[in-house]
């Protein structure tokens, strides 16, 4: 293997979890709804837009993307910068980097906060190449994001590895046939995931 790349979200820093508290907590003020986190985990590493075509078909059809998405974004971005790495990630980076690894990210979230999350927490340094929403028409689970890493490290699908969360990553890092690696967190951890990923409990399990 030449190289390792990582989703961001979920897998890096665990916001996950935090997006997923603010919205049960708003669809319950605002619509009087309890959602079910079933519905969540089919969004999980995918757009936002994926969340509000379920909460509308399943949950409330008068539920709007323009009305509750500042409000969640405001709350979300209130929190976010207190985040926790999640346990595990500052030593598997620091191994792959002595194994001789590059390092990549592929993720479905935009640049700036990719960017301004790495920069805070002195991570830029392990981080070879970064391909994000901003960089493909398609996100999770289309395979665009990791093609793109692919181009952008000038390597072969099977000369890599992906590290992801949740279903959604690891279907489009299987669909650009990469070896992944899932170590779900609290939102994802019942999940069901594809036969062909590795899942695993701690990042310290992920042997190259």
């Amino acid at each position: 293997m030449k190289a390792v790349i990582f989703d961001f979200d979920g897998t890096i820093v665990d916001t996950e979890s935090l997006w997923v508290d603010v919205y049960i907590d708003l669809i319950e003020e605002k619509y009087g709804h309890t959602v079910p986190m079933t519905i969540f985990n089919k969004c999980v590493g995918t757009k936002d837009t994926a969340l509000y075509d379920y909460l509308t078909e399943y949950v409330d059809a008068s539920i709007k993307r323009e009305q509750l998405s500042p409000l969640a974004e405001q709350l979300v971005n209130s929190h976010i910068n207190s985040l926790p790495i999640r346990q595990g990630i500052l030593s598997a980076l620091d191994r792959f980097k002595a194994q001789g690894l590059r390092i990549a990210i592929a993720s479905g979230s935009q640049r700036h906060w990719i960017l301004s999350f790495i920069q805070e927490n002195n991570l830029t340094h392990y981080f070879e190449e970064i391909r994000c929403a901003d960089d493909v028409e398609n996100v999770k689970p289309s395979p665009d994001i990791y093609l793109a890493a692919l181009e952008a490290l000038n390597l072969t699908a099977n000369e890599c590895f992906a590290i992801e969360d949740s279903v959604n990553g690891a279907t489009a890092a299987i669909r650009a046939d990469i070896k992944c690696y899932v170590v779900p967190n609290e939102v994802t951890a019942l999940d069901t995931f594809p036969l062909e990923v590795i899942r695993l409990d701690s990042f310290d399990d992920i042997l190259v």
